[in-house]
């Protein structure tokens, strides 16, 4: 973390009716059966009691479809950390695009924040922050939160401890946030606040599970063309049995979702 992180979370109290960016580092388990783990950024955009966490990707192409009209090209995956909460509501909702369609749906996160505050400290780059536990989705969370600062939210769906979350993991280390850097803005990040249509976690299943069984179902359920080009842009023949084999092996292989309990064991 940066010096200036330290400066900002110490004026957060004079912060907080502004817009403001967390970058958290996110270390990821992707296969549950092996050790490696990848990294990326993700942001939490806040403004006011609203705020948005999303993958780098998937901000960049909000941005773009907020100021032209269009996004950019994201994750064909199922496994996306998107959640838009409202602090003043008490809302937290899921936010999915569907692989190559970009259908948008969400789901509404009914689990109440019941964490467990307790009386341990640690310093975190300087910052005395106080352990909080609590389960969700059928893993063990510990947060580390920072009680100086007015802003209660954290990574994802997380939020609700007296104060902002530096760290957060869970027991198994699959999921591993750090908060790396602190943006101060005038500009609101958080774009269109996306929804789309209301869905439940068994509606979620079976998306997931049809987009396995057949990946190009609905392009050609609805009559649409889809191309696919090389590293150069030129159009190459699609292998469409290909294709879906690859499709089905990297879900199966990287099949080790945040919410656990909604684990699907594709056959």
């Amino acid at each position: 973390m940066k010096k200036l992180i330290f400066t900002l979370l110490l004026l957060s109290n004079f912060l907080f009716a502004q817009h403001i960016t967390f970058v958290y580092e996110l270390k990821l388990r992707s296969n549950p059966d092996k050790d490696s783990l990848t990294t990326e950024n993700y942001y939490l955009d806040v403004s006011g009691s609203q705020s948005v966490f999303r993958s780098q990707q998937a901000r960049i192409s909000d941005s773009l479809k907020y100021s032209k009209g269009y996004g950019g090209v994201e994750k064909v995956t199922f496994n996306q950390l998107y959640a838009i909460k409202d602090r003043e509501r008490k809302e937290v909702i899921k936010s999915i695009t569907t692989p190559l369609m970009n259908d948008l749906y969400f789901i509404r996160i009914e689990d109440q924040a019941n964490w467990r505050i307790l009386n341990e400290i640690t310093k975190i780059d300087n910052i005395d922050c106080q352990k909080a536990t609590r389960n969700y989705a059928g893993r063990e969370w510990t947060a580390w939160f920072d009680k100086n600062t007015l802003i209660q939210d954290g990574p994802y769906i997380f939020h609700g401890l007296p104060g902002l979350i530096i760290k957060l993991y869970d027991e198994k280390g699959d999921y591993d946030f750090s908060l790396m850097e602190i943006k101060n803005s005038t500009v609101n990040k958080t774009f269109h606040l996306r929804k789309g249509k209301e869905i439940n976690w068994e509606t979620y299943s079976r998306l997931q599970n049809n987009y396995y069984s057949d990946p190009f179902s609905e392009i050609k359920n609805r009559g649409l063309k889809y191309k696919v080009g090389d590293q150069n842009g030129n159009p190459v023949d699609m292998n469409l049995r290909q294709m879906t084999e690859n499709i089905r092996k990297k879900m199966t292989e990287n099949n080790n979702p945040l919410e656990l309990n909604q684990k699907i064991e594709y056959k």
